[in-house]
């Protein structure tokens, strides 16, 4: 059977495609540009027919109506990244967290089956249409595509002709492939760039006097890493090996700062698992070969980052302790987000030659008490509260950046870590720090 007739047998309808699933089954459904947008929009319609469903959201850009409260016995869901829109579900029992190293993402899930029997029934992603090889690719999203194709019981493709065509491990032949639907508009849903705040712009300039010419960077995404590309425009001949490619890193690009020519691993290349963000990013990584989106395994794997000299891993933190432990994804065993690759990243810089280990915060955030009202914290905080997750080892952090200044941590003590921590916390805090410091032995 030739690609052509194959592609013709596999076609269904989002019913048909529907009609597939079964009462409790697991449906792992990507994240970025391969998010199957028609395939979630429309799941709500089989409330009624179907039950217990569990979804792996991923990075989800939207919320669907399958969050909805009437639809509890419909479906539940997982992620490792926690969109905002699933905070209040995990409060009643609908959405659980899976506390997972973005480098393992393929390599969890069958680790998972093996111990507790549990499969992917469904995978379900969208990708670019297919070429004349019988190929599609899921676009903006390596992560664990290749992983989980070889995995998963089902493969659904939503077909978008706006997903970009990328090169790595994002090919998906039409023979892997059980289930075709169409993308019921070809749109893709953008990330707007954050603006930056005056706060953000202070931060930023101080990460990038921390970095040289020649660096190889990990640059998050939001008002910090943002604030930081646009200080990073000075530097020469910058290169990228990162969790995510973004606006900011694109930026950084197209102003000439990033080259990749001083590179010494993938040299002349930009390595990412994800890319996300504007209509720019997207236009930029479409059909482009200098860009390779490899699985995580490999691209978050620390053993392979700090193959990279001059690795510099920055990324964002939530609060972070006068020990150095920083919460970067939950507060309390509230769920705020997740963890993603910002180990992974931190530890292959601290095994870089000449490589920097970065957390960036603001120095205190807005509280809203339980009368309305608001309260101003210090992200510096003596120690987390009772039930934090801890998303990054105090090992693993070389230095922290505040709007009040930059503590070098590596190969400090905990006195020493303590001293530095106050000092760049905002000072209306300091005392009480102080304070809590000599309480705790910490200085």
């Amino acid at each position: 059977m030739g690609i052509y007739e194959e592609y013709k047998k596999k076609k269904k309808t989002l019913d048909e495609a529907y009609a597939l699933l079964k009462d409790g089954d697991f449906i792992w459904t990507c994240e970025a540009s391969a998010e199957p947008l028609t395939f979630k929009r429309h799941l709500h319609e089989m409330s009624g027919k179907l039950h217990g469903l569990v979804m792996y959201a991923g990075l989800s850009s939207e919320r669907q109506t399958i969050c909805d409260d009437e639809y509890a016995d419909l479906i539940s869901f997982e992620s490792l990244f926690f969109p905002r829109y699933l905070t209040p579900l995990q409060k009643t029992g609908r959405a659980t967290y899976m506390p997972m190293h973005l480098r393992n993402a393929g390599l969890d899930p069958l680790y998972r089956y093996k111990y507790t029997g549990r499969r992917i029934n469904f995978m379900v992603l969208t990708v670019s249409p297919m070429d004349k090889h019988g190929y599609f690719t899921s676009g903006s999203t390596a992560i664990n595509i290749r992983d989980l194709v070889e995995y998963a019981d089902h493969i659904i493709v939503e077909v978008n002709e706006s997903n970009p065509r990328t090169f790595g491990d994002t090919y998906i032949h039409i023979s892997e492939v059980d289930t075709i639907i169409d993308s019921e508009d070809n749109k893709i849903i953008y990330l707007p760039v954050r603006e930056p705040g005056e706060t953000d712009r202070i931060i930023g300039k101080s990460i990038a006097g921390l970095v040289n010419d020649g660096d190889t960077l990990q640059l998050g995404i939001g008002g910090i890493p943002t604030a930081c590309a646009v200080e990073l425009e000075k530097k020469k001949n910058l290169g990228i090996h990162t969790e995510m490619l973004n606006d900011g890193l694109v930026h950084l690009l197209k102003s000439g700062a990033i080259t990749n020519t001083e590179k010494n691993y993938y040299r002349n290349k930009i390595i990412t698992t994800f890319s996300m963000g504007s209509k720019d990013v997207y236009d930029y990584i479409d059909n482009n070969p200098n860009i390779l989106h490899l699985r995580s395994a490999y691209v978050n794997n620390p053993a392979i980052i700090s193959r990279n000299n001059n690795f510099v891993s920055i990324n964002t933190t939530l609060a972070i302790d006068l020990m150095g432990q920083c919460s970067s994804e939950a507060i309390g065993t509230n769920q705020i987000s997740g963890v993603g690759g910002q180990t992974d990243t931190a530890v292959g810089a601290k095994e870089s030659l000449g490589g920097k280990s970065i957390v960036a915060l603001h120095s205190t955030r807005e509280l809203k008490q339980k009368d309305g009202t608001k309260k101003r914290v210090s992200n510096i905080c003596p120690v987390h509260p009772s039930g934090t997750a801890i998303s990054l080892m105090r090992n693993d952090v070389d230095f922290v950046v505040t709007e009040y200044g930059i503590a070098a941590l590596r190969g400090a003590s905990l006195k020493e870590r303590s001293t530095a921590l106050i000092s760049i916390a905002h000072p209306d805090f300091r005392d009480e720090l102080t304070a809590a410091a000599k309480k705790w032995y910490l200085m």
